[in-house]
């Protein structure tokens, strides 16, 4: 089904902002030559309008003009959220690049673990199990990378529904369309030994969170962080080093060996 117009208008005006087409104080054209421009109704316009006025990133000065903001002082991640749909929708279009993947990846090495934190002191036994079957059911999925990450998201979600906690569940809530592409890039860029090594490694933290000391739940939360720290990195590698940079970069470390 087609998208809806102020739909198109919409994520047109976010993509141009996102990628600085459209700067922060740019003033729009006005409404009846913007509608013009974007082959649109006025209404259809004016719906767009408002919703990017809601987020954040435009200014409606009634009598004056339709001002660009900085997002990055003002927007919140339902601006992001937006970007990663849109990218879902048509991934021809490279809109969400591997500098800001990286950069989501950051902030979730910080906030995850301090999510299972919470969750884990919450944690009742059948917690403990559920996660663990979780976990083992990704183990046997292991020759299926889309259970796999399919697995992986699920347990997030567990994870962010046992905090009882109502902004940490709105912000996983709010950050889905990242967490399935921030799974997707590091699960791939995992061959399967360094996978199971992954999963495994989950597994045992698990287990030890289950003996029943509430510091086994900030030593479960800390050694999860290194392990994301650990197969982010390789995610990392496989981002920014492509085959031929890396042909070219081997090619130079021998000529100055052989020099």
């Amino acid at each position: 089904m087609a998208q809806q117009k102020y739909k198109v208008v919409m994520n047109t005006l976010l993509r141009e902002i996102f990628q600085s087409k459209l700067k922060p104080g740019d003033r729009l054209p006005a409404e009846r030559d913007l509608s013009k421009e974007m082959d649109v109704d006025r209404t259809s316009l004016r719906i767009a309008l408002k919703q990017l006025e809601s987020m954040e990133v435009l200014e409606i000065r009634q009598g004056d003009g339709i001002y660009v903001k900085n997002y990055m002082k003002n927007a919140g991640v339902d601006f992001l959220k937006m970007l990663f749909l849109q990218q879902e929708a048509d991934e021809s279009e490279v809109i969400i690049d591997e500098y800001l993947i990286d950069e989501i990846m950051e902030f979730w090495i910080e906030f995850f673990p301090l999510m299972l934190k919470v969750a884990l002191r919450r944690f009742a036994p059948r917690d403990i199990k559920q996660f663990l079957d979780l976990i083992n059911n990704q183990l046997k999925s292991i020759q299926n990378r889309k259970a796999v990450m399919a697995c992986e998201i699920e347990q997030m979600e567990f994870v962010a529904e046992k905090t009882d906690n109502l902004l940490y569940l709105l912000i996983s809530n709010s950050t889905r369309p990242l967490k399935r592409k921030m799974v997707e890039l590091y699960i791939s860029a995992m061959d399967d030994k360094v996978l199971k090594e992954y999963i495994e490694i989950k597994r045992s933290l698990l287990k030890i969170s289950a003996l029943g000391d509430p510091e086994n739940a900030v030593t479960l939360a800390d050694g999860f962080k290194k392990i994301l720290i650990n197969y982010i990195e390789i995610m990392r590698k496989s981002l920014h080093i492509s085959p031929a940079d890396k042909k070219i970069v081997d090619q130079f470390i021998s000529s100055t060996k052989a020099g």
